[in-house]
């Protein structure tokens, strides 16, 4: 019974699919295919193959047009025609083994030519049979699509075309570039959206439809790119054998970095699709992904020919690593002009970038020093776009990039070392301050905190440290006493309860500077054993003083409340006296009284 009911599923599967279709088209192209070892290439054979194709896709353009117009069997429909996109693309790929071997230019072109016209026709026909509209936005590009398809072989073939190699190879690259341009024709389509294909006559929803014929095209570019060099910029032989056994040698030129330009493209299609129908989120989530684009121009390949062609490509136009974070700031810039959010942000990060990636960066391995250039710029944009906001988080880290120029600019000599360390430490404190004073966020509150502790511990480092032993104490000690004064003057400005803290510990600070420049002015004049008895000696002479006035009411409850001592038991030298005074409980009227014995 199991089996019975397994067996139906997979029945109903093929049925709702029907993949019979696919694996028609793909059984004929293995045909097709395998036709190339028996026949003679030749101009005649050329055109049997090709009438084969032809008539193969005719009739399955005819099926689709009688099922869409007749059957209303729309699933089967749409397989039929991504099937004749597809046809269409395989047949131009073919050309690369079969119509190139043709040693006449003008017969080549002719082939080609037929095959693109078919192609175009066929199509028309089959949108017009089945009352399916998708305008010229979609058609316009598809056309041009096809032409760059069927054309390719045709110039790039050797034999059509005899040229040097190099020439080839920069052919080869070429076709990922127009493919690219010829993307920037659908952006009318990408900002019209779901109007632009209302009432289509079909229940497919947009973006499926027609975005998927495109989808089918875009794979085919990629594959196409790699190809191509697979074809005509072989170093050697595609075939090697390695210890007794056959294997492909992908020494090529082709990198991924070809398919920058297309993939940016797509990128932005997509951005611009979504910033037209409202899709706020997609739209962050392509400037989230864009630099994804970086990986794709990273050297991945280490063969030989692969090398020298990206040698070649870096020393006359500019390595792939930096023009493609030129294009990204590009976007990201676009992405401002369009009000998404998250656009500045992206458009900061590639501008430090570019501090690193110069012209001929082609790995991490290659980054240069950082300029300061970039890095002033970043800040600026960043500390512009941040303050609009109100946002202490942005302006803080703005800061921090224009500290990093600072620090780039100034010279590393011996002499001027700590001055620009000395110089960029109190820039990154004043900026913790300001950036936690001004503004009233959750981050702010947090720069606040940070900048109290920071002026107590800035001024126990000055009397501390060693490193500016240089420096005379009086002056670190003046410095101390303008950071507490700074302290209070915030506190007092902005009424602000970590600065007060801060104000109060930084008044201990001084007190302790104080302290220890005279126990060191005083150990230089009678002695360091003698200026230590003095400072005990004055300590328990402060701590008598202060009990008394503790007993006297003399000093401020807050500081110090005599409820904190009242548990003490009081004590006497005479036995007596102090039972006596332990035993008197005084009414709840009086206060209680303190005996000195």
């Amino acid at each position: 019974m199991p089996e019975t009911s397994s067996g139906r599923s997979w029945v109903r599967w093929l049925y709702n699919h029907n993949p019979f279709y696919f694996i028609s088209a793909m059984l004929m192209l293995f045909a097709v295919r395998a036709s190339y070892g028996k026949l003679e290439i030749g101009l005649i054979n050329c055109w049997v193959m090709m009438g084969v194709l032809a008539a193969y896709t005719l009739l399955l353009a005819i099926v689709g047009v009688l099922i869409i117009r007749w059957g209303k069997v729309w699933d089967d429909a749409r397989s039929i025609l991504l099937l004749l996109l597809l046809l269409f693309l395989a047949v131009s790929i073919s050309a690369d083994d079969l119509f190139v071997k043709m040693t006449s230019p003008k017969a080549g072109l002719l082939l080609l030519a037929s095959g693109f016209l078919f192609s175009v026709l066929v199509t028309v026909g089959v949108f017009v049979g089945a009352r399916i509209r998708w305008g010229w936005r979609y058609f316009v590009p598809y056309v041009l699509f096809l032409a760059l398809f069927y054309a390719t072989p045709w110039w790039c073939s050797p034999e059509l075309h005899p040229r040097a190699t190099r020439d080839l190879n920069w052919l080869i690259f070429l076709f990922p570039q127009v493919a690219a341009l010829l993307g920037l024709t659908l952006l009318p389509a990408a900002r019209r959206g779901a109007s632009g294909v209302a009432n289509n006559g079909t229940p497919w929803p947009w973006p499926l439809f027609p975005w998927m014929a495109f989808g089918v095209i875009g794979t085919a570019v990629a594959i196409r790119s790699f190809a191509l060099a697979m074809t005509f910029s072989q170093t050697g032989n595609i075939w090697k054998d390695i210890k007794g056994r056959s294997g492909i040698v992908f020494d090529t030129i082709w990198g991924p970095y070809f398919l920058v330009p297309f993939a940016f493209v797509i990128l932005l299609l997509v951005f611009e699709s979504a910033v037209a129908s409202g899709h706020v989120e997609r739209a962050s989530k392509m400037l989230k992904s864009a630099p994804l684009l970086l990986l794709m121009a990273l050297p991945w390949s280490g063969g030989n020919a692969f090398e020298i062609f990206l040698h070649k490509f870096t020393a006359s136009i500019a390595s792939p690593l930096w023009l493609t974070s030129v294009m990204l700031l590009l976007f990201y810039g676009w992405g401002i002009l369009r009000n998404v959010t998250g656009a500045t942000g992206g458009l900061v990060g590639m501008i430090s970038l570019l501090s690193v990636v110069q012209a001929d960066t082609l790995n991490l391995g290659t980054l240069s020093a950082p300029q300061p250039g970039p890095l002033f710029l970043a800040g600026g944009l960043l500390l512009i776009a941040a303050g609009w906001k109100q946002s202490s988080a942005g302006c803080f880290a703005a800061t921090l990039l224009l500290i990093c120029a600072v620090w780039l600019t100034l010279p590393d000599a011996l002499l001027i070392r700590r001055f620009r360390m000395t110089t960029c430490y109190h820039l990154t404190l004043l900026s913790c301050m300001a950036c936690g004073l001004l503004f009233a966020d959750r981050f702010s509150r947090i720069l606040r905190a940070i900048g109290a502790a920071w002026l107590p511990l800035t001024g126990l480092l000055a009397l501390e440290t060693e490193a500016i032993g240089y420096v005379p104490a009086i002056w670190r000690l003046i410095y101390v006493v303008s950071l507490t004064v700074t302290c209070f003057g915030c506190a007092k400005l902005f009424r602000d309860r970590w600065y007060q803290h801060g104000s109060r510990v930084l008044s201990t600070v001084v007190a302790y500077g104080m302290t220890l420049a005279c126990f060191r002015e005083g150990a230089n004049v009678i002695g360091r054993a003698a200026m230590t008895t003095f400072c005990w000696s004055a300590a328990t002479l402060l701590i008598g003083v202060l009990i008394s006035a503790h007993k006297a009411n003399w000093l401020p409850k807050r500081f110090w409340p005599r409820g904190s001592v009242e548990h003490l038991p009081v004590l006497s030298m005479a036995g007596d006296v102090g039972e006596s005074l332990s035993n008197q409980h005084p009414s709840d009227d009086e206060s209680p009284t303190t005996y000195d014995v």
